[in-house]
Protein backbone atom coordinates (compact mmCIF):
# COMPACT_ATOMS: atom_id res chain seq x y z
CA UNK A 1 0.00 0.00 0.00
CA UNK A 2 1.53 3.17 -1.05
CA UNK A 3 -0.30 6.66 -0.10
CA UNK A 4 0.24 8.96 -1.93
CA UNK A 5 -1.20 12.57 -0.30
CA UNK A 6 -3.05 12.81 2.92
CA UNK A 7 -6.92 12.26 1.39
CA UNK A 8 -6.00 8.68 0.44
CA UNK A 9 -4.37 8.56 4.33
CA UNK A 10 -7.51 9.75 5.19
CA UNK A 11 -9.66 7.28 3.61
CA UNK A 12 -8.66 4.66 5.71
CA UNK A 13 -8.44 5.17 9.67
CA UNK A 14 -6.13 2.40 10.23
CA UNK A 15 -4.07 1.39 6.99
CA UNK A 16 -2.23 -1.61 7.25
CA UNK A 17 1.43 -0.02 7.02
CA UNK A 18 4.95 -2.27 6.36
CA UNK A 19 8.72 -1.55 5.31
CA UNK A 20 8.30 -0.18 1.17
CA UNK A 21 5.35 1.90 2.13
CA UNK A 22 5.05 5.86 1.80
CA UNK A 23 2.47 8.69 1.89
CA UNK A 24 1.03 10.60 4.38
CA UNK A 25 -0.33 7.39 6.32
CA UNK A 26 3.43 6.44 7.14
CA UNK A 27 3.95 10.30 8.12
CA UNK A 28 1.07 10.24 10.63
CA UNK A 29 2.88 7.07 12.22
CA UNK A 30 6.52 8.52 12.22
CA UNK A 31 4.44 11.77 14.14
CA UNK A 32 2.93 9.58 16.46
CA UNK A 33 6.18 7.30 17.20
CA UNK A 34 7.73 10.37 17.98
CA UNK A 35 5.21 11.60 20.20
CA UNK A 36 5.46 8.16 22.06
CA UNK A 37 9.30 8.71 22.44
CA UNK A 38 10.36 6.54 19.52
CA UNK A 39 12.74 8.83 17.54
CA UNK A 40 12.41 8.75 13.77
CA UNK A 41 13.09 10.55 10.68
CA UNK A 42 9.57 11.88 9.72
CA UNK A 43 9.82 11.47 5.91
CA UNK A 44 6.69 9.77 5.03
CA UNK A 45 8.62 6.81 3.89
CA UNK A 46 8.63 3.61 5.82
CA UNK A 47 11.94 2.73 5.76
CA UNK A 48 14.26 0.55 7.76
CA UNK A 49 14.54 3.07 10.29
CA UNK A 50 10.49 3.13 10.56
CA UNK A 51 10.86 -0.63 10.70
CA UNK A 52 13.09 -0.50 13.64
CA UNK A 53 11.15 2.28 15.46
CA UNK A 54 7.66 0.26 14.70
CA UNK A 55 9.27 -3.06 16.34
CA UNK A 56 10.78 -0.94 19.31
CA UNK A 57 7.38 0.37 19.91
CA UNK A 58 5.64 -3.06 19.65
CA UNK A 59 8.02 -4.69 22.27
CA UNK A 60 7.72 -1.81 24.61
CA UNK A 61 3.55 -2.17 24.23
CA UNK A 62 3.55 -5.84 24.46
CA UNK A 63 3.01 -6.23 21.42
CA UNK A 64 3.55 -8.70 18.67
CA UNK A 65 6.71 -7.07 17.05
CA UNK A 66 6.88 -8.11 13.55
CA UNK A 67 7.45 -4.54 12.12
CA UNK A 68 4.01 -4.35 10.69
CA UNK A 69 1.50 -1.40 11.52
CA UNK A 70 -2.33 -2.91 12.27
CA UNK A 71 -4.97 -2.25 14.10
CA UNK A 72 -3.23 -2.84 17.53
CA UNK A 73 -0.74 -1.24 16.95
CA UNK A 74 -2.53 1.78 15.79
CA UNK A 75 -4.56 1.63 18.56
CA UNK A 76 -1.25 1.74 20.86
CA UNK A 77 -0.17 4.86 19.37
CA UNK A 78 -3.63 6.52 19.51
CA UNK A 79 -4.04 5.77 22.99
CA UNK A 80 -4.08 9.07 25.39
CA UNK A 81 -2.42 8.13 28.09
CA UNK A 82 -4.56 8.95 31.48
CA UNK A 83 -2.66 10.96 34.06
CA UNK A 84 -3.14 10.14 37.82
CA UNK A 85 -3.65 13.16 39.76
CA UNK A 86 -4.09 12.67 43.53
CA UNK A 87 -5.98 14.86 45.60
CA UNK A 88 -2.91 15.27 48.13
CA UNK A 89 -0.41 16.29 45.43
CA UNK A 90 -3.25 19.17 44.33
CA UNK A 91 -3.05 20.33 47.79
CA UNK A 92 0.32 20.25 48.70
CA UNK A 93 1.06 22.87 44.98
CA UNK A 94 -2.22 24.79 45.85
CA UNK A 95 -0.55 28.18 46.98
CA UNK A 96 -3.81 30.76 46.97
CA UNK A 97 -1.35 33.60 47.53
CA UNK A 98 -0.59 32.66 43.61
CA UNK A 99 -4.19 32.25 42.83
CA UNK A 100 -6.24 34.60 44.62
CA UNK A 101 -9.01 34.73 42.52
CA UNK A 102 -9.53 31.18 42.73
CA UNK A 103 -9.87 31.40 46.66
CA UNK A 104 -13.38 32.12 46.24
CA UNK A 105 -13.95 28.94 44.20
CA UNK A 106 -12.67 27.24 46.55
CA UNK A 107 -14.46 28.15 49.66
CA UNK A 108 -18.08 28.15 47.27
CA UNK A 109 -16.85 24.10 46.42
CA UNK A 110 -15.75 23.48 50.33
CA UNK A 111 -19.31 25.21 51.07
CA UNK A 112 -20.90 22.53 48.63
CA UNK A 113 -19.13 19.49 50.20
CA UNK A 114 -20.42 17.95 53.35
CA UNK A 115 -18.45 18.65 56.04
CA UNK A 116 -17.87 15.02 57.04
CA UNK A 117 -16.67 14.09 53.80
CA UNK A 118 -14.12 17.44 54.14
CA UNK A 119 -13.27 15.66 57.67
CA UNK A 120 -12.76 12.18 56.08
CA UNK A 121 -10.33 13.47 53.61
CA UNK A 122 -8.24 15.91 56.08
CA UNK A 123 -8.36 12.22 58.44
CA UNK A 124 -6.96 9.98 55.41
CA UNK A 125 -4.51 12.70 54.06
CA UNK A 126 -2.73 13.45 57.23
CA UNK A 127 -2.67 9.56 57.74
CA UNK A 128 -0.70 9.76 54.38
Amino acid sequence: MTNTNAQEASKVAEPLLRQGDSGAAVTELQRLLNAKGVKVSVDGIFGAGTQAAVVKFQRANGLTADGIVGSKTWVALRKVPTPTIRLVDVALNYDPTQFPHQVSALEWLQSQIPAATLNEFARRWRNQ
